[in-house]
């Protein structure tokens, strides 16, 4: 696809973006430099059926969108998330305008925007345990629904009901317990800003997934995890965006056989929920369907080789070997002592009838990045060459996970699981972002990069500086 850039001599750099019209399939790629913006829209077999230019907003931080026939309304926010910014392309009209507007959070914390339906919900949170949804409606933020977290619950699974019941199994009252189970409750109005919004369609590195705050999406469903290490559970929110309804379950911690574990996290795939907790001697892995049910335990102990991985023990990163970036590792005890001694994580996805899962974790330096012994990690996503950086994990987190996927600082295994979550003794073949990867070898003058799913497919589209084209490649 050609694109009118001639306003320099010179190529420049751009961002690349895309909007999926969940109603007809039309689909928007927007590039951005500092100069200007360039809309494209596309039907679903990515036929040409419109074009505009515009000049680029002056807020860099895009938080989603949403979609009114052919009009598609960009929301934008300063760093500080006071000032925000509403840019409309309508491709009817062909005319780009702007609507700016202010919102006080005041002592709400922000947690994330989801699409549904073609519109763009924006939740929040309270320290009195209020959970909130909005919509961006036409003059700005507009309530929908509060659900304030009482003591007790009503959960979508009776055998994992929460029930935080100041009383210990004696019938007694118990101060202790009552402490905890305020802290419990206090947890979840006490969520930080930086949720980790997960695509599980796709890989991800342990990086992303060995965060404590955690949400995916499934069509109108939000699953929202959050890990509580002192209760030794998981605390489980689905949303309902089609009724607007939150219901909650808790999935306790596996228990170590030799030692009490000191380290533990979840992941989510399917329906299903992923548990693992580690200490230096043995790791311990949960399948739970939702209904708390265990369907599968896998069990791994410091002097036994690990029966279920499809690959060596891989170190990548920095090592304390001078210029080695990536080591295997040939004992189980030496893969328990660095992944404890960290952040641990488990990532997965589903291919046909396997799920493909990387067990590991990293450690987090004090300088704020991550790395494994010594390395560095830095997820910021930013351009060079004067591009502003604006930030595409609200809108897109699968090119979040593939722009992540090659700077993992980790120590980790691979292993693939049948649909019945049995271990499948099989080589470990190429992913997607590793045939991306290999695509990009031959390319010059890319720019404004994207990686998207449309119609269950896995795209990659970029922008050709020297011929001024648009390509979209299935990938």
């Amino acid at each position: 696809m050609k694109i009118d850039d001639n306003t320099s001599m010179l190529p420049r750099k751009k961002k690349g973006f895309n909007f999926l019209n969940t109603t007809n399939g039309d689909l928007v790629i927007v590039m951005i430099d500092n100069k200007m913006g360039f809309a494209n829209l596309f039907d679903n077999d990515f036929n040409e059926k419109g074009a505009i230019t515009f000049d680029p907003s002056k807020h860099e931080n895009i938080l989603g969108y949403k979609i009114i026939g052919n009009t598609y309304e960009i929301l934008f926010s300063n760093n500080s998330k006071k000032k925000f910014l509403v840019l409309s392309i309508n491709f009817d009209s062909k005319k780009v305008s702007e609507k700016e507007f202010k919102f006080d959070f005041d002592d709400e914390k922000y947690l994330e925007t989801v699409h549904y339906n073609n519109q763009l919900f924006l939740f929040t949170s309270t320290k009195e345990n209020v959970f909130i949804i909005r919509e961006l409606g036409e003059n700005g933020f507009e309530t929908l629904k509060s659900f304030q977290i009482e003591n007790r619950i009503e959960s979508f699974f009776d055998n994992v009901l929460v029930s935080l019941d100041p009383t210990n199994s004696d019938g007694f009252y118990d101060e202790n317990r009552k402490q905890k189970l305020l802290k419990r409750e206090q947890l979840f109005g006490s969520l930080k800003s930086n949720v980790t919004k997960i695509d599980n369609r796709v890989p991800n590195v342990i990086e992303q997934t060995a965060q404590n705050n955690k949400l995916y999406q499934k069509d109108n469903l939000i699953y929202l995890t959050i890990e509580d290490d002192e209760n030794l559970q998981t605390i489980f929110y689905k949303i309902d965006l089609d009724v607007l309804s939150m219901e909650q379950a808790i999935y306790e911690y596996p228990k170590g056989r030799i030692w009490d574990f000191k380290k533990y996290n979840s992941f989510i795939l399917d329906d299903k929920i992923f548990q693992l907790g580690i200490n230096k001697d043995e790791m311990k892995i949960y399948v739970k369907n939702f209904e708390g049910e265990i369907l599968k335990e896998f069990y791994i102990e410091k002097n036994q080789p690990i029966k279920f991985k499809n690959s060596p023990i891989i170190q990548d990163g920095e090592t304390f070997l001078p210029f080695v970036n990536h080591r295997e590792l040939e004992e189980t005890s030496q893969y328990l002592r660095k992944v404890s001694s960290g952040n641990i994580g488990i990532t997965g996805y589903r291919d046909n009838n396997l799920y493909h899962l990387t067990i590991g974790g990293y450690i987090e330096l004090n300088g704020g990045g991550m790395g494994m012994m010594g390395g560095s990690y830095n997820t910021t996503i930013s351009a060079s060459g004067g591009v502003p950086s604006v930030s595409t994990t609200y809108i897109n987190p699968t090119f979040y996970s593939y722009s992540t996927y090659s700077s993992t600082k980790s120590t980790f295994f691979n292993t693939h699981l049948d649909a019945d979550f049995n271990y499948v003794s099989k080589e470990t073949s190429e992913n997607i972002f590793d045939r991306i990867k290999e695509f990009k070898k031959g390319l010059q003058y890319e720019s404004a990069e994207d990686v998207f799913i449309h119609d269950d497919k896995v795209y990659f589209s970029y922008y050709n500086l020297k011929e001024k084209l648009l390509k979209i490649i299935e990938m």
